[in-house]
């Protein structure tokens, strides 16, 4: 009696469907090699493969293993095999329910931490206190998140389900973990900007601020968090965490291949974008692009520079002055108030063109070119200038900023227009 073996009843099956090696490996997601190997009884498939080629072929493990078909009456009757799928549909719907529903306790608990960060950022000013509750709730979301998980996976490793559908369920389970984890995530990215008043944890940022910054900061990170699933699917599909066949093989290499085409773009687009603010900040920062009061005469600008102007605190405390202000000079020698503010123009060639004593404390920069015989034309920048100045480098950092988002929000649409469903 001939032998009966695995790979010439897996190479009956596979001709008798009209399956080519090529076709049957790219269901399987291995090579067509491997494939002509387990018929020639080479090898044979991995444990986990074994359900899922017998749900292709419509045979059982048991039936695949021995290389051959149960005889007819060994194979169980139709009403109990219809009452076992029943339960066992019944037990991953109760157990994916009872999952999606701590699910969403650990999304709460995150949001319950942004909201915690708003408020101590917002109305206590608060923002590095805000930063830590945030923290902690996001923490805590994520440790649930995987218990959760966890235990969803261990509630039906003794229910009695086949490969397939463990795997299915394996899918769906993990998909909704990395939803939950994608969200504290984006939340986690939008606190992130409160550590910008670390050095002062009695302040917090306006609205407008953490607005922007917040959505910046979520962006950032959930474009990491994106980029951290790609490889982390690919890694469980390649262990075979869970298994894709048929239609849904085919769509997740579609989807594979186009986020990654997507991702490259992204990349693209992002380190343009960033060279260009990067440049923009260094050839125009606020002092490069600070105005001022420009003069064509010596006796106009003495006249300026000797008006008795105090500096502005700008909603600070104006600093307590000691009256009795002793003046140096570079030897140690005590010397008056005037001869210590006195202040000296000079040609290229070392002759003095003018001399004033600075008592307005308002200006921060004096510019001129030294020419032959004079260094007019002299402009004079006060804080004013300068605050002007970083005004109009925020407003470019806003509109960089709204740059960095579209060209994301460009890129996922363009994603989700071309994905396959």
């Amino acid at each position: 009696m001939e032998k009966k073996t695995m790979g010439a009843f897996l190479a009956a099956l596979r001709k008798a469907n009209g399956m080519t090696q090529k076709d049957l490996a790219d269901r399987l997601n291995v090579s067509d090699k491997t494939v002509s190997r387990w018929e020639r009884d080479d090898g044979a498939p991995d444990l986990s493969l074994i359900p899922v080629i017998a749900e292709i072929f419509e045979v059982t493990c048991d039936e695949l293993l021995r290389g051959e078909r149960k005889p007819p009456e060994e194979r169980g009757t139709p009403d109990m095999t219809s009452k076992g799928e029943k339960q066992r549909q019944r037990i991953l719907k109760a157990t994916l329910s009872q999952y999606r529903t701590r699910t969403l306790i650990a999304i709460g608990t995150s949001v319950i931490g942004w909201i915690a960060a708003l408020i101590c950022n917002l109305a206590f000013l608060r923002g590095v206190l805000g930063f830590l509750c945030g923290m902690i709730a996001f923490a805590a979301s994520i440790f649930l998140q995987l218990i959760f998980t966890n235990t969803a996976f261990h509630s039906v490793e003794d229910a009695g389900l086949e490969e397939g559908e463990l795997s299915g369920f394996r899918k769906g389970v993990i998909g909704l973990a990395e939803k939950s984890i994608g969200v504290t995530t984006g939340l986690f990215g939008f606190t992130v900007p409160l550590m910008l008043v670390a050095e002062n944890a009695y302040m917090g940022l306006s609205a407008h601020h953490m607005l922007l910054l917040g959505l910046i900061g979520a962006g950032v990170f959930l474009l990491i968090y994106v980029v951290v699933c790609f490889f982390l699917n690919a890694s469980l599909i390649k262990k075979g965490t869970y298994l894709l066949t048929g239609k849904e093989a085919e769509i997740y290499h579609h989807n594979h291949t186009l986020k990654k085409n997507c991702g490259v773009i992204l990349a693209v687009l992002l380190l343009v974008t960033f060279l260009c603010h990067q440049a923009a900040t260094s050839i125009w920062s606020p002092w490069s692009i600070m105005e001022g009061t420009t003069f064509d005469d010596y006796d106009s600008f003495v006249q300026y520079m000797e008006q008795d102007v105090p500096m502005k605190s700008y909603g600070l405390a104006a600093p307590a002055l000691d009256s009795a202000v002793t003046y140096l000079d570079e030897n140690g020698n005590e010397i008056s108030e005037e001869e210590a503010l006195t202040r000296t123009l000079t040609d290229s060639q070392g002759n003095v063109l003018c001399q004033y004593i600075q008592r307005n404390e308002s200006v921060i920069s004096v510019r001129y070119t030294e020419r032959e015989r004079t260094v007019l034309p002299i402009t004079v920048s006060t804080h004013d200038d300068l605050q002007e100045a970083e005004h109009t480098v925020a407003v470019r950092n806003v509109i960089f900023g709204g740059i960095y988002i579209l060209e994301a929000a460009a890129v996922l649409v363009f994603y989700f227009r071309k994905r396959a469903k």
